[in-house]
Formats: structure tokens, sequence, C-alpha cells
């Protein structure tokens, strides 16, 4: 099966095999990276490690698939939401719920596409 010849990348002119270029991409994640900001710049920092720690200690199971829990998830509203609403606890164990990562990360992707930047307006 033949391959496609390389290409020239038109934002950074260098030759890349086909599809995405590697060093524009490396790029684009570390400028999203800064945009972000650090694990404690967007209030999960060590407080928040010692809450979610002793948390999970508590409650080992995922409440939607009964694997062991690996994700202490703010719910039925995101951090963010009871943050900027000026929730003076939000990360209260009342507003948390055990989930494993798979059933974390399947929640976030119904109800966040995009991820953190198309959610970063709200």
């Amino acid at each position: 099966m033949p391959t496609s010849p390389p290409r020239v990348c038109p934002t950074c002119r260098t030759t890349i095999p086909p599809g995405p270029c590697p060093l524009c991409r490396r790029e684009q994640r570390r400028e999203g990276d800064q945009r972000r900001g650090t694990a404690a710049q967007r209030g999960y920092g060590h407080d928040w490690q010692l809450t979610r720690a002793a948390y999970l200690r508590e409650h080992r199971l995922c409440t939607l698939c009964n694997r062991p829990a690996t994700v202490a998830d703010h719910h039925p509203e995101t951090r963010r939401s009871l943050v900027a609403r000026g929730v003076p606890d939000p990360d209260a164990w009342h507003r948390l719920r055990p989930l494993c990562k798979r059933c974390h990360d399947r929640h976030t992707g119904l109800t966040s596409p995009g991820g953190w930047n198309a959610t970063r307006s709200r």
C-alpha cells in the first residue's frame, strides 16, 4: 500500500510525514497548558488532595459500576460552578461522589464535550 509523500507544514515550514505536524501539536499543547494553569491554581492544591484522599478512604466503590473508586467527583455541579456561585466550601463531602476513572471520563465526556477548553467561558 503506497504512503503519502512528506509535505511542508504550513505553520512552522518544516518537512513532516503525512498527518498533523508533531512540532505544532506539541507547541499548541504547551500553550494550552499554560493558559489552563497548574492544579493548585485551579483550586486542586494540598487541601483538596487531603480531602480527596480522606473521601476515597471512606467511599471505596464507584457509585456507577461498583469498581474501586479513584476519583472524588464534584456532583451534580462542577467545582468551577460552585466557586463561581460563591459556595463557602465547594469540596464538602455532600457535594462529592466516588467514581472510577472510566466512569468519570465517560461522564465528563458526555457533560463537557470538548474538555476544559470548551467550558472555559462558563
